[in-house]
C-alpha cells in the first residue's frame, strides 16, 4: 500500500508578521501565498507539528508494546486478539474483520488516485477516509494529523480475503478503532502517550553522522524531490555539513551544526520572516522568504537539524513551509529510531 507525501508551523516573529500561537505554518498572508489544503482531505497538513508522538514509531513487535493496555478500551468492540507484525499493531474482531494501528509516518501529501478519499474528524482530531484500490477490493483506511511528527492510521479489512466483507463497513470500523487510539493516546483528544514512545533523537545521534544520511533522498521524496540518491550532492556551511537534493520543481536542503550552540548559533537568512515555536517536544524556528521556508529543530544537546525547501516552479511556492516541515519530520523519526 503507497501513501504519497504532507506536511506544516509557529510564532512570534523577529522581522514581520507575527504569527499567533496555534495558527498554521504556511505564509504570511500578506507578504506570501498561503497553502490551502484540497478539500477532499489528500493534502498537506495545514497545522502545527507541535504535539509529542502518541506511540512508539519503531516498526515491528517492538514499536507494539503498548497493545495489552488498550485491550480493555476495544472490548466494547468485540476485541479477539491482538499482535504486533512489522506493518502495524493488528486486532481481530468478530466477522472476520480485522484493523492494523501504524504511526511510523507522518501525515503526508496524497498523490495516488483513490477511490475513496474524503476528509473526516474523530474526537476532535482532522483527517481523511481512503483506499487506494477500487473494488472488489474492500480495504479501508483513516489517516489522523495528531500534528506530531507521525501520523496515526489505522486499516481495516477482512482477515482472510482482500474482497472479503463489505468496504463500507470496515471504514466504519477503522474510524471507532482510530477513536478509542487517538482518546488513549492523544492529548489533543485527552489521552496520554504510551509510556515508551521516545520523543526525541539521543545525544550521540549525529555523532559522525552523514548529512545525506541524516536528510536523506527519501525523505525530501515526500515532498515531492525526486532526486535520487546519485542526485544528492553534499557540501559544508560555516556551521555544519550540508546535503542538497534538487529537481526542476524545488530544492531540499539539509544540514546540522557540528556545534553545541543551540538556535542561537544559527545566523537566520537575512530579510526572512522569522518564528520561534515548537517542532514535537523541542524548540524550533521558521524561517521564510518569498521562495523558500527553513525549518530548524534544537535537539537536546544544543545541535540544530534543519532543512530548507526553496520551490522553483509556481505551484511549490505556497508549499515552502508545509514541504520543509515534512521533510524534517520524516528526518526526526529516522534520527529517534537510528535508521541512518
Amino acid at each position: 500500500m503507497a501513501i504519497a507525501l504532507l506536511l506544516t508551523g509557529c510564532s512570534s516573529a523577529v522581522d514581520g508578521k507575527a504569527f499567533p500561537e496555534g495558527s498554521a505554518p504556511g505564509a504570511s498572508e500578506a507578504k506570501y501565498p498561503k497553502y490551502k489544503p484540497p478539500a477532499d482531505g489528500s493534502g498537506f497538513s495545514d497545522q502545527m507539528l507541535d504535539q509529542p508522538l502518541a506511540l512508539p514509531s519503531k516498526q515491528g513487535e517492538e514499536g507494539c508494546d503498548w497493545l495489552d493496555s488498550i485491550k480493555p478500551d476495544l472490548q466494547p468492540l468485540g476485541l479477539i486478539s491482538t499482535k504486533g507484525v512489522l506493518s502495524g499493531c493488528q486486532f481481530v474482531f468478530p466477522g472476520n474483520k480485522g484493523a492494523q494501528v501504524h504511526a511510523y509516518s507522518p501525515y503526508s501529501w496524497i498523490t495516488q488516485d483513490s477511490p475513496v478519499m474524503e476528509p473526516v474528524e474523530i474526537a476532535g482530531i482532522k483527517g481523511r477516509t481512503y483506499a487506494f484500490d477500487p473494488e472488489p477490493a474492500t480495504f479501508c483506511s483513516v489517516n489522523m494529523d495528531v500534528r506530531a511528527y507521525a501520523s496515526i492510521a489505522v486499516d481495516a479489512y477482512d482477515v482472510n480475503s482482500d474482497e472479503g466483507g463489505v468496504r463500507a463497513e470496515h471504514c466504519e470500523l477503522a474510524k471507532k478503532v482510530a477513536e478509542v487510539v487517538l482518546k488513549k493516546f492523544v492529548p489533543l483528544a485527552g489521552g496520554k502517550p504510551a509510556p515508551s514512545t521516545v520523543q526525541e533523537p539521543s545525544a550521540e545521534a549525529l555523532k559522525n553522522a552523514d548529512i545525506c544520511e541524516v536528510v536523506k533522498f527519501t525523505h525530501a521524496n515526500y515532498a515531492g524531490v525526486n532526486g535520487g540518491r546519485e542526485g544528492a550532492q553534499k557540501g559544508e556551511s560555516p556551521i555544519g555539513p550540508t546535503c542538497t537534493h534538487e529537481v526542476a520543481y524545488a530544492k531540499v536542503v539539509g544540514m546540522y551544526t557540528t556545534g553545541t550552540g543551540g538556535l542561537e548559533a544559527v545566523p537566520p537568512k537575512p530579510g526572512a520572516e522569522v518564528r520561534n515555536g515548537k517542532f514535537g517536544t523541542l524548540k524550533a524556528r521558521y524561517e521564510q522568504t518569498e521562495e523558500t521556508c527553513a525549518v530548524s529543530v534544537q535537539l537536546t544537546n544544543g545541535q540544530v537539524v534543519q532543512v530548507d525547501f526553496v520551490g522553483k516552479k509556481k505551484e511549490a511556492m505556497s508549499r515552502t513551509c508545509v514541504s520543509a516541515q515534512l521533510v524534517l519530520s520524516v528526518s526526526m523519526l529516522a534520527l529517534i529510531n537510528g535508521d541512518g
